[in-house]
């Protein structure tokens, strides 16, 4: 059975790969291009758990030797030449609910990259000797990029204080750790300690200033006063205080934080009136206020003044939930028989013995009406007797 493909849907890096993939180049005249064409659709769709790092079924596709080992003709790969015979693009080709599928999380293969992979086969699956180098430098794109902080210097008796502070707050339960491996940027999550998280506790926060970046106080009991402790982190560039008890007195004393480019503040007291106080921000650009007491006019009025910002009001979610409900709504109308007595008895009919036959779902008392049914639908149609609809 094909190994399971992960994928991470929320990966923004991934997706411009992907959406590279979805309309490959059409075949040249001389055949298809493996570097521009196959190694962009292996790289977006593949690689990622049949690759370097992760071989899931032993299989690997970013590596000529591995795809075209020695003893290839009982495997399930490719077969150069024998598309029909090449199980991987037979997997590909299956339903998207086939268990076999490949992938077989997220949208299957465009029906142009089946036909792309299925021509390149055929054609002999050429795979040059740069191939390998070309889903490589792919890869390569595709990594994070470095992140930097403009921080400011930190002595010897300041690094020390970082340092306690970090293993006291460790101690007390908090996640903390480096923004990445080429920066002393920390992020400090402390929402894990939901309601044990009290002003008090701001104050362990304070030796980080220099150098803390990300802070998540989302769930925890802080409240308007323990602001001002937040306030006194110039360096912070991501806060979120989802779920707490902050109104707009809060907000407004977070006004010292010139970094701050993020502010998550769903769940919370803000209200309209707290809005004017967060446009002296100047590097804030994306503001989640869903849940709180800001309104959707007071969010456009945000909008149209303050252009950079970008606020999130969830003012969409109700429209999708609604047409959700509606696209569910039409689903159990579809799957619902037109008829309450079955066509072959003239009995009451049980919605679990039906046959879907030209659009219409159409129910009997019995398997061996329904088997009638489908062996001779034409000598019961006429005798069937479909429920008005409003």
């Amino acid at each position: 059975m094909m190994p399971a493909m992960r994928r991470h849907p929320s990966s923004v890096l991934l997706l411009a790969s992907v959406l590279a993939a979805q309309t490959p180049p059409a075949p040249a005249a001389d055949g298809v291009d493996f570097v521009t064409q196959v190694a962009p659709i292996l790289q977006a769709r593949c690689v990622e758990c049949h690759g370097a790092t992760k071989q899931k079924g032993d299989l690997r596709l970013d590596q000529r030797a591995a795809v075209f080992a020695a003893g290839q003709e009982d495997a399930w790969c490719v077969l150069p030449g024998k598309p029909d015979a090449s199980e991987l693009l037979r997997r590909i080709c299956l339903p998207a609910d086939d268990e076999d599928v490949m992938p077989p999380k997220g949208e299957p293969l465009t029906a142009p990259q089946q036909m792309l992979l299925r021509q390149w086969i055929a054609e002999g699956a050429n795979w040059p000797e740069h191939g390998d180098a070309a889903i490589q430098k792919l890869a390569a794109a595709l990594q994070l990029p470095k992140l930097a902080f403009e921080l400011p210097p930190v002595d010897a008796a300041a690094t020390h204080a970082i340092e306690l502070a970090v293993a006291t707050l460790r101690e007390r339960g908090a996640v903390v750790q480096p923004v990445a491996a080429d920066t002393a940027a920390l992020d400090v999550n402390l929402s894990l300690l939901r309601e044990q998280v009290t002003d008090a506790d701001l104050s362990l926060l304070a030796p980080l200033a220099p150098v803390l970046v990300w802070l998540n106080l989302s769930r925890t009991a802080i409240s308007d006063a323990g602001c001002k402790q937040i306030a006194a982190l110039p360096q912070l560039r991501r806060l979120n205080v989802a779920n707490t008890a902050l109104g707009d007195d809060g907000f407004r004393a977070l006004r010292p934080l010139r970094q701050l480019e993020y502010l998550n503040a769903y769940g919370t007291q803000l209200s309209d009136d707290g809005l004017p106080w967060l446009f002296l921000l100047p590097r804030l650009d994306k503001l989640y206020v869903w849940d709180s007491k800001v309104t959707v006019d007071g969010a456009r009025v945000v909008r149209d003044r303050l252009l950079r910002l970008q606020i999130d009001v969830g003012d969409y979610v109700e429209q999708r939930m609604a047409a959700a409900e509606q696209e569910i709504a039409a689903r159990e109308a579809k799957s619902r028989p037109v008829n309450d007595v079955c066509p072959v008895l003239d009995q009451p009919a049980d919605p679990a013995q039906f046959v879907d036959h030209a659009g219409e779902r159409i129910a009997f008392c019995c398997q061996k009406c329904k088997a009638a049914f489908e062996k001779d639908p034409a000598k019961y149609l006429g005798k069937l007797k479909r429920r008005e609809t409003k």
